[in-house]
């Protein structure tokens, strides 16, 4: 039988099938009829089928363009007018959609239809127009308030704050874009006070976040290197990557050499050099073959040669802070460019100044040259005898400070090898006790207590000096207080004294003969100390390292902690116990999982229903970083257990941090498991009311948890969804979803706004305006 070639036909055919449900059989047939019709009228009814057709399969696309194929032949097949505004609707394209609906309005007046579509996508449309200048004028009234002289501090804090949240959200940050945000934000940071700075780096971060062409049209190329020096704490490095190489490159040099202390210098904060030299380090590493590598190193050895001056001191020691960023980043390069003639007659002729500024410059590029031992024993046989002058001739404390770090740096070049040992006995333990002394002083501002464990941590290499250092409780006390410091760069520096405080270090195993051959070619063989101990140089490439290292020994503490959760230990070990399983179980599953194999969770819950409120709360605390696991999820989706009904109830009591801790847990469990949201209607019948409590908390992060579960639980089910629309929860999300944006309580304002959004696309509340 042969293909049907009648139009007609085809399309009754396709009516039939569209009728019966079988859509996809249906836009066959049509398709077909349109391929064979030749009359006009039949064409654009048949498009105008079709056209349903693709409403039904939600390709909307497709919908609008045979729906407007038939209205080219009539303009006023009401039927094709109406199926094209559904469709421009679920585009989006809500005024295309209004004009389409108006006409069959007007075609019939008195159709029902066509007059609520049309009321309800007037209503849409007047929100949207709302909420779009709404957010124009907040933005250009948040940078008023920022701008103005008199401003109340409180409100600028606020505007601060309020752009800072904008700039999250997508719309908000489009807004503030297509506002002439970008110069507003630069006007901010060039007012040079902390707080403006603070807050357009913040705004600036969140615009560009996972938004390329955004990134791309705030080009630092635009900016000066005043700016720069700002914006390194935010952009990402791929901006120069797609910007002139040369010109980007150049402008970060120019932040990495420059000294606070000389006038007419960037703004910059304590840690810009030490950010830009990450970003040169990012930079460097991406680069993809070998002629770019060439590219930037001959771009940093321009520059650095360009800055040299003999009868300019500020340009000299430019060049050398330069060197200094490099030898932080890409020591590679940097090394490479140390060792280009002038270079170490600068840094001697700097270290001779009378000028502190000079000294500070000079000893800091010697500290960073040695950072990779192996590859610079040039500045290691010739630093030495630099720093020891200086440490011993300086009464400066800054530069006297660093001169030790320098020596210590220096006199761990050996590592664990005894043999390569740099000073004399007794020398190390010297620098040790000068450095815990330096510590221990709290006269002294943080940050050359920050360069006393920096000296720590390499002279700890020494089994003398670690064996000290540990016996010094005030010494180990005062290295954890600073660990609370703002300068959070002081973390690697203690990590690195830990680990070779604990030997942390894995062994790397030797073969006696490979050592007899080494031997016996004349080849140095390392020596171990007589106290046996294994460290290695500390360097910003061995921070995985380390982290894998101190996690291990963490690893190791989970055991003694779990054999503290019994009856025959008092409260306050059951107590400290728990904390410190909480704390573990929140770094990583690795941990959780080990607690669950070391059986400790049946203790966990018991503990759940201890009198002793402390404890109570401890133990609800620790579940709820466990319930992330599936196992635990298995335990409270078992029937015949009351583990469920506890949570609920713990959510439901006055303390706050026990409610914290278990509506968490609760909003953690209902979202991994739809089961356990519908089961919560069925161990308790206080469910509803306390679930009502915790979405009107006073405490913002309780009534989130809360908010959270409530979503939860309407995605899990849909009857159970009803049943929660239908009572007074519904006022409760409502009220919170209408609540002006606020930093502090925006998570709880976005979960009921997305509650509601949930219902509306159930359909069990519909959109309204005033």
């Amino acid at each position: 039988m042969g293909e049907i070639a009648d139009p007609v036909q085809l399309k009754e055919e396709g009516n039939k099938h569209f009728q019966a449900g079988e859509i996809d059989k249906a836009i066959e047939c049509y398709t077909k009829a349109i391929k064979f019709s030749k009359d006009k009228k039949a064409l654009a009814v048949i498009y105008r089928n079709r056209s349903a057709c693709f409403l039904k399969k939600e390709n909307y696309n497709n919908a609008v363009s045979d729906a407007t194929k038939a209205i080219d032949v009539d303009a006023a097949d009401i039927k094709a007018l109406y199926r094209r505004c559904q469709a421009l609707e679920k585009l989006g394209k809500l005024d295309m959609a209004f004009k389409d609906v108006q006409r069959c309005a007007t075609l019939e007046p008195k159709n029902k239809t066509f007059l609520e579509t049309l009321r309800r996508l007037g209503a849409e449309i007047q929100q949207k127009l709302k909420t779009t200048f709404s957010t124009d004028s907040r933005v250009q009234n948040m940078f008023d308030i920022l701008f103005a002289d008199e401003s109340d501090k409180e409100k600028q804090e606020k505007a601060a704050n309020n752009l800072i949240v904008l700039a999250r959200e997508d719309a908000g940050a489009e807004r503030i874009f297509q506002n002439n945000g970008v110069p507003l934000l630069m006007q901010l940071i060039d007012t040079g006070k902390p707080d403006m700075i603070l807050a357009a780096i913040r705004t600036l971060s969140g615009m560009c976040t996972g938004h390329r062409a955004r990134v791309r049209n705030i080009a630092i190329g635009r900016f000066s290197c005043e700016n720069l020096a700002n914006l390194i704490h935010m952009i990402s490095c791929n901006v120069f990557m797609e910007m002139s190489q040369k010109t980007g490159l150049k402008k970060i040099l120019k932040v990495c050499g420059q000294v606070p202390d000389l006038p007419d210098q960037l703004p910059l904060t304590e840690n810009t050099q030490l950010i830009a030299s990450v970003l040169l380090n990012k930079v460097y590493d991406d680069l993809r073959c070998d002629p770019e590598r060439d590219n930037f190193r001959d771009v940093c050895d321009e520059y650095i040669k360009s800055k040299f001056d003999p009868n300019d001191m500020d340009k000299n020691i430019h060049a050398i802070n330069t060197l200094s960023g490099l030898l932080q980043g890409p020591f590679d390069v940097g090394n490479v460019l140390a060792g280009r003639q002038g270079v170490m007659e600068m840094m001697v002729a700097l270290c001779g100044s009378e000028r502190e500024v000079d000294q500070l410059v000079a000893v800091e590029a010697l500290i960073h040259a040695s950072t990779k031992t192996s590859k610079a024993s040039f500045f290691i046989s010739n630093g030495v005898t630099l720093l020891k002058d200086m440490y011993k001739k300086t009464k400066n404390e800054k530069i006297k400070i660093r001169a030790l770090v320098g020596l210590c740096k220096l006199g761990s070049a050996g590592g664990d090898d005894y043999s390569m040992r740099q000073f004399a006995e007794g020398s190390t333990e010297k620098l040790a006790k000068q450095c815990r002394k330096w510590l221990c002083n709290p006269t002294l501002d943080v940050r050359t207590r920050k360069w006393a464990v920096e000296g720590l941590a390499y002279l700890t290499n020494d089994a003398d000096v670690k064996d000290d250092f540990v016996d010094d409780e005030a010494a180990m006390r005062a290295m954890f207080e600073l660990t609370q410091s703002k300068d959070k760069t002081i973390l690697y520096a203690v990590a690195c004294t830990l680990v070779n405080c604990t030997n942390s270090y894995d062994k790397k195993e030797i073969i006696p003969e490979m050592v007899q051959l080494a031997k016996f070619s004349k080849q140095h063989v390392p020596e171990q100390h007589p106290k046996v101990t294994y460290t290695e140089s500390c360097d910003v490439a061995n921070l995985k390292s380390l982290k894998v290292q101190i996690f291990h020994v963490i690893y190791e503490v989970v055991r003694p902690l779990v054999s503290l959760l019994n009856t025959e230990r008092d409260g306050l070990e059951n107590f400290e116990a728990l904390l410190g399983l909480t704390n573990l179980a929140a770094l990583n599953d690795k941990l959780r999982v080990k607690i669950l194999k070391e059986k400790a969770l049946p203790e966990i819950e018991n503990y759940m229903f201890e009198e002793h409120d402390q404890i109570r709360q401890a133990a609800t605390e620790c579940m709820c970083n466990l319930v992330c696991c599936k196992e635990v999820q298995d335990r409270y989706l078992e029937d015949g257990n009351d583990k469920l009904k506890l949570l609920i109830l713990l959510c439901g009591e006055d303390d706050a941090q026990l409610q914290r801790a278990a509506a968490g847990a609760l909003a953690m469990l209902t979202a991994a498991q739809k089961k356990l949201a519908v089961k919560i209607t069925k161990v308790t019948g206080q469910w509803l009311e306390i679930i009502q409590r915790l979405c009107i908390h006073d405490n913002p992060e309780i009534q989130h948890r809360g908010l959270v579960t409530v979503f939860n639980m309407l995605d899990a089910d849909e009857q159970l969804a009803k049943k929660l629309i239908e009572c007074e929860l519904l006022e409760i999300l409502t009220f919170v979803a209408k609540l002006e944006d606020n930093p502090k309580k925006q998570d709880a304002i976005n979960a009921a706004r997305a509650c509601l959004s949930r219902a509306l696309d159930s359909g069990f509340i519909k959109p309204f305006s005033n």
